[in-house]
């Protein structure tokens, strides 16, 4: 999957939402095992991730999550440096 121009800075999880942080429209289920399965499968995910993780790690950039699993995925992301 593309996820087309990504601003590390702004993290949305929502629903339906482009990023790879976000889960397809209508999602209701585990997102931790969602985000592994992603993980597992799609490298564009797990460099998303990881470089989010840096950035969360050495604080170099604000790091803004929103949307339905905003502070699951800032806990994924941390545990991803």
């Amino acid at each position: 999957m593309q996820y087309g121009r990504i601003d590390f800075s702004r993290i949305d999880t929502t629903p339906g939402g482009v990023s790879a942080f976000s889960p397809p429209e209508g999602f209701a289920g585990n997102y931790r095992q969602f985000m592994r399965d992603r993980w597992k499968n799609d490298s564009g995910v797990r460099q998303h991730v990881a470089v989010v993780g840096r950035l969360l790690g050495t604080g170099s950039v604000a790091v803004t999550f929103t949307g339905s699993y905003a502070d699951e995925a800032r806990q994924i992301a941390l545990s991803s440096k």
